[in-house]
Order: structure tokens, then C-alpha cells, then sequence
């Protein structure tokens, strides 16, 4: 039933992706003007890509959780998604960016160690399954402060907003033999804002061709949070028409916070990695 949902899920963005770009073909063809990425107001980037993750949590309770490794214990969810970045140049060094990337991944697998989340016992052999989104948001301003007529290099300082969520569900047997009182759950979901800084450029390497590269970075301790956010982005596009454009990148993204929160109270190291296919469009 996994396995099938998983198939459907790819299917699904595999047709969502081939739809927007037949939309944009379309929208080429009816244009048919040269793209300027350098001087055009609008940029807008869609992506998938297939995402590794690397995962350690800990929730406390009353008492000290244990450190989980999500991906040791529950397995690898590769998975397809999108990553969407824009921006609006409102003056010739001055421009607003947007970030949007959503994850989700549903797993289940019989575990091997007992550990403690959120003050609940979860022994070894008990049948898990394990619910976890995760979203993130930026907002942020850049400035050219080195501009020529193929390229332009920019600072940037915004702010990252951090969702997470994560629920744990036991069938509680053991080797398939039904053991204690009907389930167990638990969940627990964070929300941090974290400012970043960063550079990125933008080249024209001949032709039709762009570089697109960026990095961003912060580290940041205040009240109930103690963090630390890296991204790390490198695509190549080929943008032959304002309205159709394709690209291949990277993508690195990594987020360490520890917080102490009534809604959470603990760590979360999360990261995801991955090669891009993405369509651009400029106007």
C-alpha cells in the first residue's frame, strides 16, 4: 500500500511538471522574445529534484529524550519534489527574492533499539510509523553591488522560516504478536525564523547560457533558540526565450536549531541534497 502511494506521488509530479512546462512552450512560442535575466523585473524558478535527507532529532518531556537518526532507523525516503525561487528587481541593484520548498515522507519499519520521545518508550521490535513534513520559507533582500553586462554579483540578508513536524505512531506487537494496550503515538512540531546572509551571482557564459550560483549562512543565538542555517545552490540554464528556460543544479541545504519551547523542546539537525531539474521563466 506504501509502495503504491509512493508511485503516485511521483506520478503526480511528473505530470504536474510536464503540464507547467507544455504551459510554457506555449507561452514561448506566442512571445518569442530573447530573455535578459540581468535586466528583466521578473525571474521565477520551478523545480524538482531527488532529495536525501539526513535526519537527528531529539524531543524532551519530563525527561531527556533520545537522540534519533530518522534515517537509520526508518530508511531513506528519496523522494521527487519542487523548490520554487523568484524574485521582482525593482531597480537596477535592488531586488526582492522569494523561497518556497516543501518535504513530506510517511515511513514505517519495525524498529531495532528502544529510545524516548516526548517522555514515550518506544521498545525495540514494536512496528513504527513515522509522519514528517518539512517546509521552509525566505524572504529576502539583494543588492548588486558588482554589476557589468554579463554578470552581477549580489549580497543578500532575509529571513528563513523553518517548519517541522513529526509524528510517531507503534503497533504495539511484538514479532506480529499483539503486546500492551492498543497504540501509541506522539508527535511534535517546530517553527523557527532564522536571518541569513549570503552572496550570490548571476553570469551570462555565452550565448543563451546562464551560471546561476548562491550561498547563504547564519548562526544565531537569542531567547528560546540556538541555530545555525546553511544553502547552497549552483544551477546552469539554458534561457533561449523569456518564457522558457531549463536548467540542471545542486542543491545543499542544512538546518541545526535547539529550542526550548512548550510546543518543542529539543534539537533538530535536518539537511537535504540532491540534484535539480528546474523550468525558468523571465519577464
Amino acid at each position: 500500500m506504501h509502495e503504491s502511494r509512493v508511485h503516485g506521488r511521483h506520478a503526480t509530479d511528473r505530470s504536474i511538471l510536464g503540464l507547467v512546462l507544455l504551459l510554457a512552450t506555449g507561452s514561448a512560442q506566442a512571445a518569442g522574445e530573447n530573455a535578459d535575466l540581468l535586466n528583466d523585473p521578473f525571474s521565477l524558478s520551478l523545480g524538482t529534484f531527488i532529495v536525501g535527507t539526513d535526519t537527528k532529532l531529539q524531543v524532551n518531556g519530563d525527561q531527556i529524550g533520545d537522540e534519533i537518526d530518522l534515517e537509520q532507523t526508518f530508511g531513506q525516503p528519496d523522494r521527487n519534489r519542487f523548490r520554487a525561487d523568484g524574485y521582482w528587481r525593482f531597480a537596477d541593484r535592488h531586488k526582492l527574492r522569494f523561497l518556497w520548498f516543501d518535504w513530506r515522507a510517511t515511513r514505517s519499519r519495525r524498529i531495532k533499539e528502544d529510545f524516548i520521545f516526548e517522555d514515550v518508550l518506544y521498545e525495540a521490535d514494536a512496528t513504527l510509523e513515522l509522519k514528517n513534513n518539512f517546509s521552509v520559507y525566505e524572504l529576502a533582500y539583494e543588492y548588486a553591488f558588482l554589476r557589468r553586462d554579463n554578470f552581477e554579483l549580489t549580497g543578500t540578508i532575509g529571513v528563513h522560516y523553518t517548519e517541522f513536524a513529526v509524528e510517531l505512531r507503534a503497533k504495539l506487537d511484538v514479532n506480529g504478536e499483539p503486546a500492551g494496550q492498543g497504540e501509541r503515538k506522539s508527535s511534535a512540531d517546530l517553527g523557527a525564523p532564522l536571518p541569513v546572509i549570503g552572496a550570490r551571482l548571476l553570469w551570462n557564459i555565452g550565448g543563451d547560457f546562464w551560471l546561476d550560483g548562491s550561498a547563504q549562512y547564519f548562526a544565531l543565538s537569542y531567547g528560546e533558540y540556538d541555530g545555525s542555517l546553511q544553502d547552497y545552490r549552483v544551477g546552469v540554464s539554458w534561457q533561449p526565450r523569456k518564457w522558457l528556460g531549463v536548467g540542471l543544479g545542486f542543491n545543499a541545504f542544512d538546518v541545526n536549531v535547539d529550542v526550548d519551547k512548550d510546543r518543542f523542546n529539543g534539537s533538530l539537525d535536518w539537511s537535504y541534497y540532491g540534484p535539480m531539474i528546474y523550468y525558468t521563466a523571465s519577464f
